[in-house]
C-alpha cells in the first residue's frame, strides 16, 4: 500500500497536464501557434520526459522555420518514445513513434534543401538526405497507414543513391 502512495505523490506533478495539452492543442487548431508553444513548453518544464508536447513542439518549430530546434525535440520525443514513454493512449505506440519519426524525415527533408546543405559539403547533404529517407521509411514501417511517410519513403532519393557519385563527378 505505501508504494501505491508514494507512486500516487511522485505522479502529483502529472495532475492536469493532459488538461493543458489539450488546450495547446486548441489554441495550435485556432492559430494561435504561439500560444500553443508556450502551453507545450510549460508543460515541458513540469514533465521533461514526457513525448507528445514535444512531438507538438516540435511541429510548430518546423512550421516556423525553426528546424535545429525542432529536430532537436523530436530527436528527445523519438528517444523518449522508444523507452517507452508514451504518455497519451489516443494512438497505438507504433503509431506515435510513427509521427515522430515522420517530423524528424520532414524536417531533415527540409534541412537537406536548403542553401547551406546543398551548397555545401556533398557528403553532409549525402547523410542528410540518407537520413531522412531512412527516417521515412521508418516511420512507413511503424504504422503503414501512415501516408505522408509512405509516399516520401519511396520517393524522397529519387536519384536512386546515385546522387553521391553524380555530385561527386560535378564537385
Amino acid at each position: 500500500m505505501a508504494d501505491k502512495i508514494d507512486i500516487e505523490e511522485a505522479e502529483r506533478h502529472l495532475d492536469g497536464l493532459d488538461v493543458q495539452f489539450m488546450a495547446g492543442m486548441e489554441k495550435v487548431q485556432a492559430g494561435d501557434i504561439d500560444a500553443g508553444a508556450e502551453v507545450f513548453r510549460r508543460i515541458l518544464q513540469a514533465e521533461p520526459r514526457l513525448a507528445e508536447p514535444r512531438i507538438e513542439l516540435a511541429r510548430i518549430l518546423m512550421e516556423t522555420s525553426q528546424f535545429k530546434e525542432a529536430e532537436a525535440e523530436i530527436r528527445e520525443a523519438i528517444r523518449i518514445l522508444e523507452n517507452g514513454g508514451q504518455w497519451i493512449d489516443a494512438l497505438t505506440e507504433p503509431q506515435v513513434l510513427s509521427v515522430g519519426y515522420g517530423i524528424l524525415a520532414e524536417i531533415l527533408r527540409v534541412l537537406a534543401e536548403s542553401d547551406d546543405v546543398v551548397f555545401g559539403d556533398p557528403d553532409t547533404w549525402r547523410n542528410i538526405v540518407d537520413e531522412a529517407h531512412a527516417a521515412f521509411r521508418k516511420a512507413r514501417e511503424l504504422d503503414p497507414d501512415n501516408a505522408h511517410a509512405d509516399y516520401w519513403a519511396g520517393g524522397f532519393d529519387v536519384d536512386g543513391g546515385d546522387a553521391a557519385s553524380s555530385v561527386s563527378d560535378d564537385a
